[in-house]
C-alpha cells in the first residue's frame, strides 16, 4: 500500500490563488452581479474577465466560460420572456373583445410564471456548478 504523495494544490495565474476557489469565483461574480440594480443584465461580463485574464489554468478557464455560457443563456431566456410577455398584456390593454383580453392575460401570466420557474431553474444550476468547482 502506497502513502498519498502531498501536492500542492493547481493553482491559477491570477494572484496564485487556489484554481478551485478561481473557479468558484467566477460563478460567483456573476450571481453577485446578476442582483446589482442596472447592471444585472451584464452579469455575462464577469466570468469573461476571468476567461481572458486566466493565463495557465484550463481548469478557472473551463469553469469561467461555463459561467458565462450559463448567464448569457439566463439573460437570452429573460429578454425573449419579457417580449413575449409584455406582448400578450399589451395585446390584452387593447383588445375591445373581453374574452381576447382574458385570454391574452392568461397568457401573460403563465408565461410570467414559466419564466420565474426557469429563472430559478438557472440559479439552482449556477449554485450547484460553484459547488461542484469548488470541491473539484
Amino acid at each position: 500500500m502506497t502513502l498519498p504523495i502531498n501536492t500542492q494544490p493547481h493553482k491559477s495565474s491570477l494572484g496564485g490563488i487556489d484554481a478551485n476557489v478561481m473557479a468558484m469565483l467566477s460563478y460567483l461574480a456573476a450571481l453577485i452581479v446578476g442582483f446589482v440594480p442596472f447592471i444585472g443584465r451584464v452579469s455575462w461580463i464577469a466570468p469573461l474577465v476571468i476567461f481572458f485574464v486566466e493565463k495557465e489554468s484550463g481548469f478557472v478557464r473551463f469553469h469561467a466560460m461555463q459561467a458565462f455560457v450559463i448567464q448569457l443563456i439566463s439573460m437570452l431566456v429573460s429578454g425573449i420572456a419579457s417580449v413575449l410577455v409584455g406582448g400578450t398584456f399589451f395585446a390584452a390593454s387593447i383588445s375591445s373583445l373581453g374574452i381576447f383580453a382574458l385570454g391574452s392575460w392568461g397568457i401573460g401570466v403563465i408565461l410570467s410564471l414559466l419564466l420565474g420557474v426557469v429563472s430559478l431553474l438557472i440559479f439552482i444550476l449556477s449554485i450547484v456548478a460553484l459547488v461542484k468547482a469548488y470541491h473539484y
